[in-house]
């Protein structure tokens, strides 16, 4: 079975414009990098550590292919049903939250 980001990228034509920039991110330096005199740029790798509770959370994470497999072709195929009012209640809710 093909991985989403797989079915994706078969289903989105290239022809849209849209490029991949994190190839280019790290090839090309920013305004503010510094470039040594020689003209090559250095590298910068950027690391984050997770926490054990994260760690553990991501590697106890269930995951069910087929329910994903589904909802995947569902929302493809337009078939995917929404409700409006619904989305509008939460997104209230959330803005009290947020406040």
């Amino acid at each position: 079975m093909p991985s989403i980001t797989e079915t994706m990228r078969s289903a989105v034509p290239e022809s849209t414009g849209k490029k991949d920039l994190r190839a280019e991110k790290a090839s090309v330096p920013s305004a503010d990098s510094k470039v040594p005199e020689t003209g090559a740029a250095e590298s910068q790798v950027d690391q984050v550590a997770l926490s054990d509770s994260v760690v553990r959370a991501i590697e106890d994470a269930k995951f069910d292919a087929a329910k994903v497999e589904a909802l995947r072709l569902a929302i493809m195929e337009g078939n995917y049903p929404l409700d409006a009012k619904r989305i509008a209640e939460n997104m209230v809710e959330l803005e009290r939250m947020i406040s």
